[in-house]
């Protein structure tokens, strides 16, 4: 692993703001966990989880002045398993310890490449606040004629409608979707369309997956990126064994620390 060279330009949030900077903490993450460690598995009930370390791209947004020995502003945990009737259950927490930010996350997908939503989805989101908006919910599902519908903190509420022929998943699951259509993205003439229901809360329709390049610092990746009407542009990294082991949005990087399955 080099730690002298620059970082790609997706990930490279090395400004001199942060102690310690957030290429230092970056690459301290990607060591932590062995990539060749507990190999993908798809049996079963057996659980696949994913540990990562939040950073923010830009420190100034949360920092309070207080000196920190880590740049981390808190980790989110992916945990899924497949049940016999061939349904994906995904748990997925998100935490921010610097705004208090507490997102518990519940849906089940296809045993699919897409992982399509199957089934009502839940979110629970809590905040370190202590008045009537420390806490939501939201309930949702996809009826038969494909229009997303929730209903958050009782008030229901129409998402829009996917086409039937395009693939509904969430951001969540692009942690397994976009390993399992590496070979389609990168042989496609054209980028790939997917529809993506943001933290199962917003509708981006229109959406699509397509290769950016291969690196080799700071250790061998292929990148492909997510765009498309609603949404910023994210950037995500796989490693020689198929993991997502960089995934950097506009405001945050998520880096693999952990693997399990």
């Amino acid at each position: 692993m080099n730690d002298n060279n620059p970082l790609h330009w997706s990930f490279d949030y090395n400004y001199g703001a942060q102690n310690p900077q957030f290429a230092q903490e970056l690459i301290s993450t990607l060591r932590g966990y062995d990539p060749e460690a507990g190999a993908r598995q798809t049996g079963v009930g057996r659980t696949v989880r994913h540990v990562y370390n939040i950073l923010p791209n830009y420190w100034r947004g949360y920092s309070r002045g207080n000196a920190t020995e880590q740049l981390s502003i808190g980790t989110a945990i992916i945990e899924r398993s497949k049940a016999n009737n061939n349904l994906w259950h995904y748990s997925v927490e998100y935490e921010n310890t610097t705004s208090g930010e507490n997102l518990q996350m519940q849906f089940r997908c296809s045993d699919e490449p897409y992982r399509p939503l199957r089934d009502s989805w839940r979110v629970d989101a809590r905040n370190s606040s202590f008045d009537a908006y420390s806490r939501s919910t939201c309930d949702g599902h996809l009826t038969l004629d494909r229009e997303v519908k929730l209903r958050i903190n009782g008030a229901a509420v129409n998402c829009g409608t996917v086409e039937t022929d395009v693939k509904l998943t969430c951001d969540w699951a692009l942690f397994d979707v976009i390993p399992a259509l590496v070979q389609t993205i990168q042989t496609s003439d054209d980028s790939v369309e997917i529809a993506v229901l943001e933290d199962l809360e917003q509708l981006r329709l229109k959406s699509r997956l397509d290769f950016l390049e291969s690196i080799e610092i700071p250790i061998p990746l292929d990148g492909y990126y997510l765009y498309g009407i609603g949404l910023l542009p994210s950037y995500w990294w796989l490693d020689a064994d198929g993991n997502v082991a960089i995934a950097s949005s506009t405001f945050e990087t998520l880096v693999l620390k952990e693997k399990m399955g």
